[in-house]
Formats: C-alpha cells, sequence, structure tokens
C-alpha cells in the first residue's frame, strides 16, 4: 500500500517537508557486548541514551528511529551538523572513560521527505511515532555508509548552508576542518555526488574515505584509462583554442565589457585561518587588473548592506546575488578554497544572479599555502575568459598575484585589514596594519603606497616622500592599475598639472577606478584652483556605483561653493549627508556661513565628529576664528587665532606654521606694535626650512613666505617685502602651484600700491588671465587698484565679485587655508566699498542696500580699527 495514497479511512496524513536528515550508527556495537558484558553494556548505554537525548534537544532535532542507528530531521543542517559534532565529542569522551573506542559514522544530507504520524493503536503495537521516506533518507544513509569511524560526511548542499551559518557554533567553530573528498558514486543513487567532511583534529580522522561495494570514489577524467591515449589530441584541440580565443572570447553569461561583478566572500573550507581574509583581497587584486570587468566594490557591498539591514552577514552565494540585483551587476563569483586529495583547490564559481544559477566553474591547484596564489591565478584567468574578456588582454594585464601584491599571504591579510580600518577612519589601527605587511614583506609596494597617503593625510611631507620613494622602489610589484596611480601620486609635491595628466590616463584606462574622478577634483581644488574643471571630472564619481560617493558629493559641494553657487553647495552638502558622510562637517557649515546662516552653520559644525588624525580634528577649528570675524566680533576671533596659533604647533609642523600665518593675516588689518617685528621672524623663520625641506613642505613654505612679505609690504616694510620674492624665486615651487604663482602677484602688485603706482599693480595682476580661479585676495587687490586708478565702475565689478563669490573665501586651500580670515575680512569690506563706488557712480539704490549689507553684517563697524584704516574716520 502506497503511503502517500492511504486506503483506511483513519490513515495518517502525509506531510511533505524539506529537512536536514541525519543517519549515524555507532561502529562495532556488537562486539560492544561481548568485549563489556550485558549488565555493563546496559549501563553504558543509558549513558549514550542521556548524551543522544541530550544533544537532539540542544539541537532542536526530532528523533525519528535509534533502534538500528539514529535517524533524525533537523530544521536546517546546522543543527544537524550541531548535534554530530557534540555526539562525536560525547562519543569520544565517553569511550576515554571506559577505557573503549567509542565511535560513530555519520551522514547528512538535505532533501524532501515525507513524514505521517502512526495512529496511537499502531504505536502500542510496536510502530514507531513517526514514519519518514523519501531519498534523502537513503542518500544520507548512504553517506553514513562510506563514513569512517568518528567521521562526518555531507552532501554539498547541506556543507554549503552549514558553513554560511558556522558562526551558530560558537566558539567551536574557530577548530573544525573543512574537507572536500571529491565526488563519490553510491549505488541506487543516479547521479553522483560531492562529498565533504566536517570534524575536529583529533577526533575525526579528515582523510577521504575509501571506496567500497555500495559507495565508490569517481576517478578524475584524466585517471581513467581509455582517457588517456586521446591526451594529445585534446592538447593540440586546446592549443587551436587558445589561439582563437586570443583574438575572441564569447562570454559565458550575457556580460558586455565593463559590466560590473559582484564578489561573495570566500568560502574557506580548509580550516586555514590564514587564508580567510587574505583570499578574498588578493581576489579582488586580481579581478581589479582586468580593463574588461568592473568589480562592485568591498565599501560599495558594505554601504548596500547597510541599506538591506544585514551589515555584518556574511556574503554568500544567495546574498551575492541578491546584491547583485539590487546593484544591477551582471554576474556573481563565488569563490571556494578546499583541500583535495592533499592539494589546495580555488574554484570561482560564476553565476548568473537572474536565474541564480551557476554557469560554469574554474579552478586552480597548488600544493599548501605557497600554492594558493598561483592556483588563484589560474581560476582568474579562467574566469575572465569566461566574461568574454581576450587571452591578449588577459596576459597583458594578468599580472601574477604574487608580482602584483605580495607572495606572503600575512602580510596580504595585515594589509586587507588596514585598508578596512583606513575606510573606517580608523587611521592608526590602519598604520600599525601597514606596518606589519610591509615588515613581513619589505617590498610590498601597494602598502607603502597607503601608508604614503596617510602620510599625506597627517601632513607629514618627509614621511610623504619616505614611503611615496619605497612604493617607486618596488613599483614592479605593483598591478598596472596601481603603478598608474601611483605615478599619479609621485607627481603631487612637483605641482597639479604632472599629476593631473596622470590621473587622466587612469581614468581612460579604467573608467570604473572612481579614485582617478575624486583626485583629479581633489587636488584640481587644493592644487591648481581649476575649480570648474575639477566639478566636470568629478561628476562620473558622484553616482551610484561608486562606493565613496558621500565624500565625492562632499567635494562637489565644496567646488560649488568654489564657484559661486553656494546653493548648489548646500543641496550637495545634504546629499553627502544622505549617504553617510563621516568625519568632518566644516565645508558644509562654511557653506551656510557663506549665505549669513550662521546657525545653520554651527549646527552642522556641531555634527563634526573626531577622527584619529589630529591634524584633521584641528582644522575643524577654523570657523571658530572665521565665523565671528564674518560676524564683525573682531576680538573673540583674534582670541580664538591666538589660542590656534599656540596649541597648532603639537598637531603638526605644516599646522603650526600655518596657524601662526593666519594670525600675523588676522593681526595686519589692525597692527599691534609687535606686529612689525613678529611677520620679519615669521618671514625669516619659514625662508629658514626652506632649503632642507620636502618637496611637499616647499611648496607650503614659499606661500608663508610670500605671504609674510605682502603683509610686510601693507605696513611699509618695503625692504622685507623684496626679500621675499628673493627668497623665493629660485624654487620651482613658485610656479609649479597656482596659488604661489597669485600670491607673488599679489605681493608685488600690493608694493605697486604703496609705492602709487597703480596702473602697474593692474598690470601685474593681469599677467594672469582673469579667470575667476586666481586667489580670493588676487580680485580684491585689483578693486583697490582699478579705485585707485580712477576706474570706480571697474572697481564695483570687483566689489560685487568679491560680494558674490563668498564661498571661495571659505573653502580656498592657497596653503591650508592660511589666508581664510583675511579672505572674510576682504569679503565684509568689500560691502562698504561698494556702497561707496556706488554712490560715486550715482547708483543711491545700490549704494543703500550694500550700505545696509554692511551694517548688517558688522554693526558695529564704526568703531573698528580695520574699517577706519581702510575707509578713514568717515
Amino acid at each position: 500500500m502506497d503511503p502517500r495514497h492511504p486506503s483506511r479511512p483513519d490513515a495518517p496524513a502525509v506531510r511533505p517537508m524539506l529537512r536536514a536528515v541525519l543517519v549515524c550508527d555507532i561502529v562495532g556495537s556488537t562486539a560492544l557486548v561481548e568485549r563489556l558484558g550485558d549488565a555493563r553494556t546496559a549501563a553504558l548505554m543509558q549513558r549514550h541514551d542521556q548524551l543522544l537525548l541530550q544533544a537532539m534537544k540542544l539541537c532542536h532535532g526530532q528523533l525519528v528511529d535509534k533502534a538500528d542507528g539514529v535517524l533524525a530531521l533537523f530544521e536546517r543542517p546546522i543543527q544537524a551538523l550541531d548535534f554530530a559534532l557534540r555526539y562525536q565529542r560525547g562519543l569520544h569522551e565517553l569511550g576515554k572513560a571506559e577505557g573503549i573506542p567509542l565511535r560513530a559514522r555519520t551522514g547528512i544530507h538535505v532533501g524532501d521527505v515525507m513524514t505521517w504520524a502512526n495512529h496511537p493503536r499502531d504505536v502500542q503495537a510496536g510502530a514507531k511515532p513517526i514514519e519518514v521516506e523519501g531519498l534523502a533518507k537513503p542518500v544520507a544513509a548512504r553517506l553514513m555508509g562510506l563514513a569512517m569511524p568518528g567521521q562526518v560526511l555531507m552532501s554539498g548542499m547541506a556543507q554549503n548552508l552549514s558553513h554560511r551559518a558556522a558562526g551558530e557554533l560558537g566558539e567551536r567553530a574557530g577548530r573544525l576542518r573543512w574537507l572536500v573528498h571529491g565526488r563519490y558514486r553510491f549505488k541506487g543513487v543516479p547521479a553522483p555526488m560531492l562529498v565533504h567532511e566536517v570534524g575536529e583534529p583529533g577526533i575525526a580522522p579528515l582523510r577521504a574515505p575509501e571506496s567500497g561495494d555500495k559507495a565508490w570514489r569517481e576517478l578524475p577524467l584524466w585517471r581513467r584509462p581509455p582517457v588517456i591515449a586521446a591526451e594529445a589530441l585534446l592538447l593540440l584541440a586546446l592549443g587551436a583554442g587558445l589561439l582563437w580565443s586570443t583574438f575572441r572570447s564569447e562570454p559565458a553569461i550575457a556580460f558586455a565589457e565593463r559590466d560590473w561583478v559582484v564578489v561573495a566572500d570566500v568560502q574557506n573550507q580548509t580550516g586555514e585561518d590564514l587564508f580567510d581574509d587574505s583570499l578574498d583581497v588578493a581576489l579582488r587584486i586580481g579581478l581589479e587588473q582586468s580593463r574588461h570587468v568592473n568589480l562592485v566594490s568591498e565599501l560599495q557591498v558594505d554601504r548596500a548592506l547597510q541599506r538591506m539591514q544585514r551589515t555584518g552577514q556574511p556574503v554568500d552565494r544567495q546574498l551575492a546575488v541578491e546584491l547583485a540585483l539590487r546593484e544591477g551587476a551582471k554576474a556573481v563569483i563565488l569563490p571556494t578554497v578546499a583541500e583535495v586529495g592533499g592539494r589546495v583547490r580555488v574554484s570561482l564559481e560564476l553565476i548568473e544572479p537572474t536565474s541564480g544559477n551557476t554557469v560554469l566553474s574554474n579552478f586552480g591547484e597548488g600544493k599548501g599555502r605557497e600554492g594558493v596564489l598561483p592556483a588563484m591565478d589560474i581560476a582568474l584567468a579562467g574566469t575572465r575568459a569566461s566574461l568574454g574578456e581576450s587571452v591578449a588582454s588577459i596576459e597583458a594585464t594578468g599580472k601574477p598575484l604574487e608580482e602584483a601584491s605580495t607572495g606572503d599571504l600575512v602580510a596580504l591579510k595585515a594589509f586587507s585589514l588596514g585598508v578596512k580600518a583606513r575606510y573606517e577612519s580608523r587611521l592608526e589601527e590602519a598604520w600599525d596594519l601597514f606596518e606589519e605587511a610591509v615588515r613581513r614583506d619589505p617590498e610590498f609596494s601597494m602598502a607603502y603606497l597607503r601608508m604614503a597617503f596617510l602620510r599625506y593625510s597627517y601632513n607629514d611631507g618627509k614621511g610623504l616622500e619616505h614611503y611615496l620613494g619605497l612604493a617607486q622602489k618596488y613599483r614592479s610589484n605593483l598591478s598596472e592599475r596601481e603603478a598608474l596611480f601611483l605615478d599619479a601620486a609621485a607627481r603631487v609635491p612637483e605641482g597639479p598639472d604632472p599629476t593631473l595628466r596622470r590621473l587622466r590616463v587612469l581614468s581612460a584606462m579604467y573608467p570604473d577606478e572612481y579614485r582617478a574622478y575624486y583626485n583629479y577634483a581633489y587636488f584640481g581644488w587644493t592644487g591648481g584652483q581649476r575649480y570648474r574643471e575639477s566639478l566636470e571630472q568629478l561628476a562620473p564619481a558622484v553616482n551610484g556605483q561608486n562606493p565613496a560617493r558621500a565624500s565625492a558629493a562632499y567635494l562637489q559641494g565644496i567646488l560649488h561653493l568654489a564657484v559661486g553657487e553656494p546653493k548648489a553647495a548646500v543641496t550637495a552638502f545634504e546629499r553627502a549627508e544622505s549617504l553617510g558622510v563621516s568625519g568632518e562637517r566644516r565645508a558644509h557649515a562654511e557653506a551656510y556661513a557663506s549665505l549669513r546662516r550662521y546657525d545653520d552653520a554651527r549646527r552642522v559644525l556641531g555634527l563634526a565628529t573626531d577622527t584619529d588624525a589630529a591634524n584633521v580634528s584641528f582644522e575643524q577649528l577654523l570657523p571658530l576664528v572665521s565665523f565671528p570675524l564674518d560676524q564683525g566680533h573682531w576680538q573673540a576671533a583674534l582670541d580664538e587665532a591666538t589660542r590656534q596659533a599656540r596649541d597648532a604647533a603639537a598637531v603638526s609642523d605644516l599646522n603650526g606654521w600655518v596657524a601662526e600665518g593666519s594670525l600675523l593675516g588676522l593681526r595686519s588689518y589692525s597692527p599691534d606694535p609687535a606686529f612689525g617685528a613678529d611677520v620679519a621672524a615669521y618671514l625669516r623663520s619659514q625662508a629658514a626650512l626652506l632649503p632642507d625641506a620636502s618637496r611637499f613642505d616647499r611648496r607650503h613654505l614659499v606661500f608663508h613666505v610670500l605671504a609674510a612679505g605682502w603683509m610686510a609690504a601693507r605696513q611699509g616694510q618695503v625692504e622685507l617685502a623684496h626679500e621675499a620674492l628673493d627668497i623665493v624665486d629660485p624654487y620651482p615651487e613658485i610656479k609649479g602651484f597656482p596659488a604661489n604663482a597669485d600670491m607673488a602677484r599679489v605681493l608685488r602688485a600690493e608694493l605697486a600700491l604703496q609705492a602709487g603706482d597703480a596702473d602697474q599693480a593692474l598690470d601685474v595682476l593681469a599677467s594672469r588671465n582673469a579667470t575667476g580661479e586666481e586667489l580670493y585676495l588676487a580680485h580684491a587687490l585689483r578693486m583697490r587698484a582699478l579705485e585707485a586708478s580712477g576706474d570706480p565702475a571697474g572697481a564695483l565689478a570687483q566689489a560685487e565679485w568679491l560680494r558674490g563669490h563668498r564661498g571661495l573665501a571659505y573653502v580656498e586651500f592657497n596653503s591650508l587655508h592660511l589666508l581664510q580670515p583675511v579672505n572674510i575680512i576682504e569679503s565684509n569690506l568689500a560691502l562698504a566699498s561698494a556702497a561707496r563706488l556706488a554712490t560715486q557712480l550715482g547708483r543711491k539704490e545700490l549704494a543703500a542696500t550694500r550700505q545696509a549689507e554692511f551694517a548688517s553684517a558688522w554693526p558695529g563697524h564704526a568703531d573698528m580699527d580695520v574699517v577706519r584704516r581702510r575707509f578713514g574716520a568717515d
């Protein structure tokens, strides 16, 4: 009678369900009675039953039968594995206590089963309470029959699902070994099955089970005698195929050039902890060499997981497919590293995300730790070809991983953790990890490059050049992409032009390299004063695929401020906030201040968070000077600038130089008796540092000397001003950086104005095309020169420009924003100048409007020394 179609009216209902089926059997149970005797065996089996039932309860299993071994059902494979491991360990300890070997063979499979509950009278007559049927039951039994004493064997699906949830096993997960023993055929089961073992060293045998009558290992194709004779022909065919694929390689899925790929976490089934993290980063380095494939970055994956409220969850097959669909990727790569036949196998499974089906799998094999990266190289080459990349392209860009990064897996793991710490703004931890990476491999160029970036973040010019030098020394150990990035970084101290040219090359060759677009815009702002061009170049980085698009949107806000678009800047900053920008908020606050919305500016400034970089945190304090100054609170601004100048030297040398120069700039508008001596001392102290300074620092020191010269010229210290020009003249940084060239023009124009020659001042300032991207202070000098030359209309146009570009007054980099207080003063004085000039031109309405704006901006202006010095007693 078929139990699914009962004829009895009271027959129990049959329920189909998906379950993990576990079958296990104690090895040599019959011999136990002969060895121990009936009484001792009975006592032992009572203890065994307690162990069994307790483990079953802890793992939420359903015991079906324990007459001839154990048959149990579990809702999840990880629960079945948990039971098997507890049961094996319990038997091991029970056997030790009795002085006998006590072990079980266990098989676990996942599949559909049919269950029904027997009628109570049938149970009373001797039937089991529950009956279980279905193919999953004999498959689990075949696995159990194949297993050696103490061995837990699992089918592929059961192992895969269990491995994903291994973290639920707690500390025990770290002790487990996950092995693949190859494909076995089972009597009565139509298809071969990949057999896995999971166990603890010292308890489990952890080796491939031997073939028998009911289960036998499937020999690899190349070991089958009928195939050996065909190998020569096969090699010839492969050679012909290789030549053909050089010119054409059909993708295994619908994948076009520059489509996106999601990479799942490496499934490490070897038990070798060193492969964790290190192989993840190695795989990404290998894929990022391709000009054919765009790789969804780890940071983008992390952001997507945050939006999905699944932060920290391992990216397994299912989650990777979900991410691919969410992020618009065309393929998923599922990497696995396993031990097969005493060798390490790296497999890259290619999955089509819409269907979730595996298209094909490429693998490479090696021996031990030393062979895992070469094995990954082989698998990578096959996967790139499967995605349609030509062999010629793969050979051109597929540098072996040991050459493109490092052959030391410990160094690679430290590097991987360092990159993650850097993205999360844990800078000190990142530095320590990078140091460990280069200690392990002193030729690890990629780590040196990251260390150079960190030194740049810390305003450490000598450190920057030192680590850039080491990265360049071992440049051959970089992938093509990273080498291009290094070429651009190495030119940063030379000036913006060579840097920006190399970044253009990088973005042209690797269009998905968002660092190229971001850094072009960043150095275009901080070094090149190319604000409009930088906005255009930044556009690709402010899109949905860039994982760092929050930072890109923030930089976009800065550039909008620089070109006089404060409302667009606020929109960009708000977008950056919505995308999760972290750390400083200064520029966002300055956007509101440029609109004179100081309450909003203070609110946003309060959202800033400290970072590990003391200099970054310190630089967020500049608004405490500029915001009061912008509202006419002169003494408060002066007191704060004095405090910052006192504290800055402890942060970094550069911060100390800039803070002292910024204070002097503020004092120059209302000089005290000591000012002349102080500016001379500052100028000469900065000049004395120039000969031995790093190229990075020289760029700033040249600017400081020129700025001090301009301050001296304003006070009539003409000889000191000329001395400044003579000091910097031999240094290429005077021409390599637009801010320095502009500052030299401002100084010469100031000297001409002090000499009463307004026309010469205008000629000096006109030597640079008036693109609107010169220093903000240059426009203030041009306004004064035009007024002095008798051109009130031209002077009024400059005053209006200064009023309309208050955002640039705040965000202009010059030398770490040294001139920000000067710019803020000039932006307010421009209102008073506009009122005076409009009056001269008979434009009474405009004059009244600008005068009212000035009175609102600086309510106590009539009593301010800076106003009297600029406009006289009236």
